[in-house]
């Protein structure tokens, strides 16, 4: 454990998730002390001793389906390369975008393609490998069972407060050279820094209208079905079904449901949702006798998660940050809605930024806040509205047309691409590689949110489709549709335990 003095207070990262875990990996790089300051108490162990006995109530999707996307992957390989190397080492997956394409579709591999793979892996055997890495540093303090209660600051003159620290919950207080805030979607930066007397930061947000439910599974001697090494994934209209690879012979399968679907919540009780996986063609194989088994027997619990919002935070504004010396990166900034499988990506990504910022302004904290913000908004933000724009299109939502011309040109243009998007590239990706290939990069945010909407060629190639599909000869969906009824209905069936 380093000893920092008053004269040298160390970086604080408050929260010991993925964000502030890599957060606290670069920053040791450039500072002589990091102190990461985490909630939840977590034993030494093994990846799979971190699934089944961390107790990480303060984040919430810690036990539901994660897709560590290639863009992540590329991040590692950039910046922490150890993580990325014990990973491989335990055994995780790498799947690459041969092994995700559809059976029958012609497809020709490209160069390019190496960097589309996917990490098969549990958010906790991520968070595993980055806290091994984290814990090997000598000037990193990783300390567990702490609550920090706010921020300690000074103001002069009237201007902005400097955050010079925090203050845990039995009043004591730590010193800080800067303060990162990496307390996710529940974050009380904004409470503290009111309480300081900083401006509150500007907030956007809007409802995601999904529940999750997900379980976890053990494939037994190594069985799964064959069709895809990827993602086995489905919209059926009334409810998205996922099938999430993992590491250790390990898969998870999630169901979102809509907010307003009272009667689905039922298979938040485990035999409903195996009722309800045995009802669905594409899914049921995974579950049939011999092939997998509930990853910790029958008594294994379904995952809920729900009061999902899209939610973003602005710590700068016109003026500077709102609160010099306290960075926010994570979903304490840009939150969305986890179907999209971004938050971990974002939440690199950020941290990378955030490096990038301090060691460029390391003596001006206003330089560096702004930088932060510049680069969060270029990189981060168009995946956040892109998140808003698509959750609305699956609510349903309509949108009123403005009555000035480019507004109202500009919500016309918006509603004539999700139909482009729903009705032409989706099927399309089953039967063009040209556009299976920019969707899949655009998936795994390789490339932005905005190249199918302005791409000639991927238009050009969802046209025809668009036009098979609202003459009523759509190409042919891997996942097998099931109506509702026909979901409710399985529900009252029983199903022997598999």
């Amino acid at each position: 454990m380093f000893d920092p003095t008053p004269l040298d207070p160390p970086v604080v990262v408050l929260g010991g998730g993925v964000a502030g875990l890599a957060a606290a990996r670069l920053l040791a790089r450039q500072y002589p002390h990091v102190l990461v300051l985490e909630r939840d108490v977590r034993a030494d162990g093994s990846a799979d001793d971190a699934f089944r006995h961390w107790d990480r109530s303060g984040v919430p999707q810690f036990r539901h389906s994660h897709a560590f996307l290639a863009r992540l992957r590329l991040t590692l390989l950039a910046h922490l390369p150890d993580v990325l190397e014990r990973l491989r080492d335990i055994g995780v997956k790498e799947i690459g975008l041969a092994e995700m394409v559809p059976p029958g579709l012609a497809f020709t591999p490209r160069d390019d393609d190496e960097d589309v793979v996917l990490l098969a892996c549990r958010r906790a055997t991520f968070e595993w490998a980055l806290r091994e890495s984290v814990r090997a540093l000598p000037n990193v303090e990783l300390r567990e069972g702490v609550f920090v209660a706010g921020l300690v600051g000074r103001s002069l003159d009237g201007r902005r407060p400097t955050v010079t620290g925090v203050r845990l919950d039995d009043g004591s207080v730590i010193a800080a050279h800067v303060v990162v805030d990496a307390l996710g979607r529940r974050s009380p930066g904004a409470a503290w820094l009111a309480a300081l007397g900083a401006p509150t930061p500007r907030e956007k947000s809007s409802d995601a209208g999904i529940f999750y439910f997900t379980r976890f599974y053990r494939a037994q001697r190594g069985r799964t079905p064959t069709a895809s090494g990827g993602l086995v994934a489905g919209d059926l209209g009334w409810v998205k079904v996922a099938i999430f690879p993992g590491d250790h012979d390990t898969f998870s399968v999630t169901i979102g449901t809509p907010v307003g679907d009272t009667d689905l919540r039922r298979i938040a009780e485990p035999r409903q949702f195996e009722r309800l996986l045995s009802a669905l063609p594409s899914v049921a194989p995974w579950r049939a006798r011999g092939v997998s088994r509930p990853i910790d027997g029958a008594s294994t619990p379904v995952g809920v998660m729900g009061q999902l919002r899209n939610r973003l935070r602005h710590f700068v504004d016109a003026e500077g940050p709102l609160a010099p010396g306290f960075f926010v990166i994570g979903d304490a900034a840009y939150h969305s809605n986890p179907i999209y499988g971004r938050g971990c990506p974002m939440a690199l990504m950020g941290a990378t930024f955030l490096d990038e910022a301090l060691a460029l302004h390391r003596n001006d904290l206003a330089a560096a806040a702004r930088h932060l913000h510049r680069l969060s908004e270029r990189e981060l933000r168009p995946w956040w509205d892109a998140a808003v724009v698509s959750d609305r299109r699956m609510q349903g939502e309509q949108r009123s047309v403005p009555s000035d011309p480019l507004g109202a040109l500009a919500v016309l243009a918006q509603q004539a691409f999700g139909q482009l998007l729903q009705r032409g590239i989706l099927p399309a990706t089953r039967v063009d590689p040209t556009v299976f290939r920019a969707f899949l990069r655009v998936f795994h945010m390789l490339d932005a949110p905005e190249r199918l909407a302005t791409d000639p060629q991927i238009l050009l190639r969802s046209l025809p489709v668009l036009a098979r599909s609202l003459g009523g000869h759509e190409p042919a969906e891997r996942f097998v549709k099931v109506t509702r009824d026909e979901a409710l209905r399985s529900l009252e069936r029983r199903v022997p335990a598999a």
